[in-house]
């Protein structure tokens, strides 16, 4: 008897090891795709594109076709849903309303659009490729919808990148500037109206309340409030707030200081973008970072912010309202200089 309960015991235990080391499914996943790069012919030109627009949103309803290489990167949160493409004669802003576009969207590689069916349109200066906003809110929206970025946009070859245009003072605002890789150099901390540095950021007390009302809106300008850092991560803002530099900041309806309110703003928390002040001659420059970039709260070099030290930028030249605004691809494209 004893030697049929071991008899089974032993077939258990191989069954046992059978089940443990054998695999659980045969199934072997595909493998990617290999990228083919398209070759098409562009038939007008990103400035040629640019020079249609005229005044509100144009729905582009020609067999346009323009192509430029990729310029920026969202690998550390400083571009947001939106690649930016330049070919010799301009640069524009394509809004893919996806992210993680460098994965597929790689530097100094060749895109092709095509034109028919999207819109181009106007943000407070900036010219923009990317789809009728339903809202009417904006003059474009996100294209986001796969099925159509697959129809419109196509990845070509990967080339050498692309080198920044040095620009000089008296460029910075030349609209065919707009959207372009460029290099600033030599500027100092600080804006025109103010011997010191500046920065300028916008919270609200309550984000899910109206953001026109007043009493929601808090505007940190004219003075530093003591921000070194170029945005601030949800940590970094509350960092800040507990630290009691924001207390003397009110509403905008001058109303409520922020020390009054500060549980309520913390409860609220989140990113800020900033965007710091920088002067190149007498040709101001917002360097504008959003909270959710990886750099958000890297401090800017003391010699810097005290006008020892001037630095060189490189990046994306836009436009906001008439002024020159910066927006770094990385630290990368800072270079301190005496």
């Amino acid at each position: 008897m004893r030697k049929f309960f071991y008899s089974i015991l032993m077939v258990l235990a191989t069954v046992t090891s059978c089940d443990e080391w054998e695999p659980v499914t045969t199934f072997k996943y595909s493998e990617p795709d290999e990228f083919v790069p398209v070759t098409m012919v562009a038939n007008t030109s990103i400035a040629d594109l640019k020079a249609m627009y005229v005044k509100g949103p144009l729905k582009i309803d020609k067999d346009i076709v323009i192509k430029g290489q990729v310029i920026s990167s969202d690998r550390s949160g400083n571009v947001y849903r939106s690649i930016y493409i330049q070919d010799e004669t301009g640069a524009i802003e394509v809004k893919l309303g996806k992210t993680s576009l460098y994965n597929d969207y790689k530097l100094g590689q060749w895109i092709y659009v095509k034109c028919s069916g999207l819109t181009l349109g106007n943000y407070e200066g900036m010219l923009q490729l990317g789809y009728t906003d339903p809202t009417g809110d904006y003059e474009t929206a996100y294209i986001d919808v796969q099925y159509i970025i697959d129809t419109h946009v196509f990845r070509g070859a990967i080339d050498s990148q692309v080198q920044p245009q040095e620009l000089t003072s008296s460029q910075i605002l030349n609209s065919e500037n707009f959207g372009k890789y460029v290099t600033i150099k030599g500027l100092k901390y600080g804006s025109t109206g103010s011997s010191s540095g500046e920065i300028f950021c916008l919270f609200y007390v309550d984000p899910n309340q109206s953001k026109d009302l007043t009493s929601n809106r808090i505007f940190l300008s004219d003075k530093t409030y003591g921000v070194t850092t170029w945005a601030m991560s949800k940590q970094g803002f509350l960092d800040y707030l507990n630290a009691g530099n924001f207390d003397n900041a009110t509403t905008a309806d001058n109303l409520h200081k922020v020390s009054e309110i500060k549980a309520t703003l913390i409860k609220n928390a989140a990113a800020l973008t900033v965007s710091q002040y920088f002067l190149m001659g007498s040709t101001e420059v917002q360097v504008r970072t959003s909270g959710y970039a990886k750099f958000a709260d890297t401090q800017i070099d003391p010699a810097i912010l005290d006008g020892t030290a001037r630095v060189n930028l490189t990046g994306i030249l836009t436009n906001y309202r008439g002024a020159a605004q910066f927006t770094l691809i990385d630290l990368g494209g800072v270079e301190m200089v005496n």
